[in-house]
């Protein structure tokens, strides 16, 4: 019997990571985020350094990893980018205007592949499915889904700013499975993120599969004593051949 049909036996859940899982969220759509700020900062307070400004947000994409896995909180971030840019305390309306920025670029820099798609409405005749991610906004990623027409596929959706941790903090992960009504051995995850996904999945008792589909902004490298996946696939259509076929 194969790793993967041995897998497929004892798993009745399969739990989905959300950007460069399903969808790409890499450099990409970064820079697309980062030139939007840029924009609608100039517009409002003059000439914006623009290297300052990458710099800042790479430190906040990364600060929760450094924090004990709190969750940054979107507003706060806006108000920080203003303050450490221009020098000055911001206004509500000025942080609410980087707020719905982005908002608006988050969401139009979603894209799903007609093969993960598909993939995506296959495991769902077989699984029961769940999306968990990390994100300041939870709503924000449950709109993303719908407006993909992909969120009628999940029986359960947890983002990290629901409970205020980001993976591979255990509480986002007990979430999920509080909700899914599932025990962690009959569950499956799959993301890329080799620390918030591979090690929080595994640290709770889930199996872990590694996907490499797309480039992450973020990178965590393995390190002495970390656990391995259960798998590594390149594209989620290799799911199929694992769970279905």
């Amino acid at each position: 019997m194969t790793e993967g049909s041995q897998l497929a036996s004892q798993t009745t859940a399969l739990i989905f990571d959300f950007g460069n899982t399903i969808v790409e969220f890499g450099p990409k759509q970064f820079q697309f985020q980062n030139d939007e700020l840029l924009r609608v900062l100039e517009q409002n307070f003059g000439s914006c350094d623009r290297a300052k400004l990458k710099e800042i947000r790479d430190r906040q994409i990364v600060r929760p990893f450094s924090n004990g896995y709190r969750e940054n909180h979107l507003p706060e971030m806006c108000a920080e980018i203003i303050r450490e840019l221009y020098e000055l305390t911001p206004s509500e309306e000025h942080v609410e205007l980087l707020v719905q920025t982005r908002y608006r670029t988050y969401l139009d820099g979603l894209f799903l592949t007609d093969e993960v798609a598909s993939t995506l409405e296959e495991l769902h005749q077989h699984y029961r499915l769940a999306l968990l991610s990390n994100y300041p906004v939870g709503d924000l990623v449950r709109q993303g889904i719908d407006q993909l027409g992909i969120g009628h596929l999940f029986d359960v959706v947890v983002v990290s700013a629901d409970v205020g941790y980001v993976k591979p903090h255990a509480l986002p992960f007990e979430r999920v499975l509080e909700e899914l009504h599932e025990v962690p051995e009959r569950t499956v995850y799959i993301g890329d993120n080799w620390l918030a996904d591979v090690q929080g999945a595994k640290r709770k008792g889930m199996s872990a599969i590694h996907t490499s589909q797309f480039m992450p902004y973020e990178r965590f490298k393995p390190k002495p004593g970390d656990y391995e996946p259960d798998e590594r696939i390149q594209h989620l259509q290799e799911l199929l051949r694992m769970f279905v076929s």
